[in-house]
């Protein structure tokens, strides 16, 4: 209940700044980086809407999402390759790779040195990089099916969206 309040309140005062319309709290806490623009929030608006999700679902759903994985995964990609402008596809991808299972975060897998290795003969590009991270996400923390029971509908739709 504390949450949809300051949800609530949050979307009203940042909203004149940050192109939110009062309906679409979801967008409050996504940064800016992963934020849809405004013809795809307000077909997400319409999504939400149409199942009657709450906002702080949405939000966790919206950012679950295959489309936002990938996302992240670019945004890690291109951060490397402005820090390590000398580095090779192949150590700019590992650098990506272990900043996502190396850390302590609860997205993060315990790996071994040998582990990454053996992962990164199959990864040559970024596509092949994100879609590791998005197969290993399924597995590890499935897309939602409750509580309205289309969680991959809606992950399916999601990226739909923001590929648009």
């Amino acid at each position: 209940m504390m949450n949809k309040l300051i949800t609530l309140i949050l979307s009203k005062i940042l909203a004149p700044f940050v192109n939110i319309g009062p309906s679409q709290g979801w967008l409050v806490p996504i940064p800016h980086n992963l934020r849809p623009d405004e013809v795809q929030s307000e077909e997400l608006e319409k999504l939400r809407l149409r199942y009657r999700i709450p906002n702080s679902v949405f939000t966790e759903l919206f950012l679950s999402s295959s489309a936002i994985i990938r996302r992240v995964q670019e945004n890690v990609y291109f951060d490397a390759k402005k820090q390590m402008p000398k580095a090779s596809e192949k150590e700019l991808l590992e650098a990506v790779f272990r900043s996502r299972v190396c850390l302590p975060h609860p997205y993060s897998s315990k790996i071994t040195k040998e582990e990454i290795h053996k992962v990164m003969k199959n990864i040559n590009s970024l596509e092949d990089l994100k879609e590791y991270f998005v197969e290993m996400d399924k597995k590890e923390f499935p897309f939602p099916e409750k509580p309205f029971g289309i969680g991959k509908k809606l992950d399916k739709k999601i990226t739909e969206i923001l590929k648009g």
